[in-house]
C-alpha cells in the first residue's frame, strides 16, 4: 500500500532523520550513530525511492561530520542506556524523562537543520525536508529565484534534517519576523503539526499553510507525490500576492501555460 513510515517510528518514540539525497544519507548516517550512542535511542533514517535509487558524487572526508557532546543535559544516575534487568515501565520512564530530552540537547548542540536561502529580513519562509527539499529547490529554479533574488523578495528557506522530534529553537528563530510560513512535505503533515505546536501562543507568529491554506482549501495533498511545478506555482502566486513583483508575476503565468 501507499503509506508513510514516519508515524510508526514516532509511535515508538524513534527520532527520524530525513535525507534529501545521497550525500545526506552518508552525513545523516554518521549523525544518527552519534545521536543514538548519546541518547540511548534507536534512530530512523527515511529511505525513499527518490533518494535511495540514485547516484551522486559525494564527499567522504573523515572530518566532514564532527559532533559535539551537549553541555546542557544532565544524564540520570545509571545513564540513559538499557541495562539488565530492565523492566518495561522503567524503560518507558527513562525514554520520556531523559532520552528524548537528550535527543533535543544533542540537536541543539549539533544542528542538522539549517537555513539555506534568504536572510533574517524575510517576510515569507518555506520549511521542507527530504525529497521535498529537492522539489522546492527545483521550484526555485523554475521561478528563477537564487539566493540574491530570494533576499530581494523577502523569501527564506529552512531545510529540516531531523523531522521528528523537530528542534523548537531553530523553528522559532527561523519564524521570527515572518508573516507567512509555508510547509512543503510529502504525505501527511508531520512537520507542519510540530511547527504549529512550537509556535502556538507566540505573539506575531506567522500564518502557517501546508496541507491546507489559511482558508481551509487544499494546497499540498497528502496523497500521491508532490511535483516541483505545483510547488513553484503555489509559492510563486503567494510571492506575487505579497510583493506585487511584476517580473515574478510574468514567470508564474508562463509556468501556468507550460503546465497546461
Amino acid at each position: 500500500t501507499a503509506h508513510q513510515s514516519e508515524y510508526s517510528l514516532v509511535n515508538a518514540m524513534v527520532p527520524v532523520l530525513n535525507p534529501a539525497g545521497v550525500q545526506d544519507i552518508l552525513d545523516y548516517g554518521l549523525y544518527g550513530w552519534s545521536l543514538s550512542r548519546y541518547s540511548g535511542c534507536w534512530v530512523g533514517l527515511k529511505c525513499g525511492h527518490d533518494t535511495v535509487e540514485a547516484s551522486a558524487s559525494v564527499s567522504i572526508s573523515v572530518d566532514r561530520i564532527q559532533t559535539m557532546v551537549p553541555e546542557d543535559f544532565v544524564a540520570p544516575s545509571g545513564g540513559v542506556h538499557i541495562r539488565w534487568p530492565d523492566g518495561f515501565l522503567e524503560q518507558e520512564e527513562r525514554l520520556h524523562r531523559y532520552k528524548l530530552e537528550a535527543v533535543e540537547a544533542f540537536a541543539r548542540t549539533n544542528s542538522i537543520d539549517s537555513e539555506v536561502m534568504g536572510d533574517s529580513d524575510g517576510h515569507m519562509g518555506i520549511v521542507t525536508t527530504g525529497k521535498s527539499y529537492l522539489d522546492v529547490r527545483r521550484a526555485m529554479l523554475e521561478l528563477d529565484i537564487d539566493d540574491n533574488r530570494a533576499k530581494g523578495l523577502g523569501l527564506k528557506l529552512y531545510k529540516v534534517g531531523m523531522s521528528w522530534p523537530l528542534g523548537p529553537n531553530g523553528v522559532r528563530t527561523f519564524a521570527r519576523g515572518l508573516k507567512q510560513l509555508i510547509v512543503v512535505e510529502e504525505k501527511r503533515g508531520l512537520i507542519e503539526q510540530q511547527i504549529r505546536e512550537i509556535l502556538y501562543g507566540i505573539s506575531n507568529a506567522p500564518t502557517i499553510v501546508g496541507k491546507r491554506t489559511e482558508n481551509g482549501e487544499n494546497l499540498f495533498p497528502a496523497h500521491g507525490r508532490l511535483e516541483a511545478m505545483d510547488i513553484a506555482l503555489s509559492i510563486g502566486e503567494r510571492l506575487v500576492s505579497s510583493t506585487g513583483n511584476e517580473d515574478l508575476s510574468t514567470q508564474v503565468e508562463m509556468l501556468k501555460k507550460r503546465q497546461t
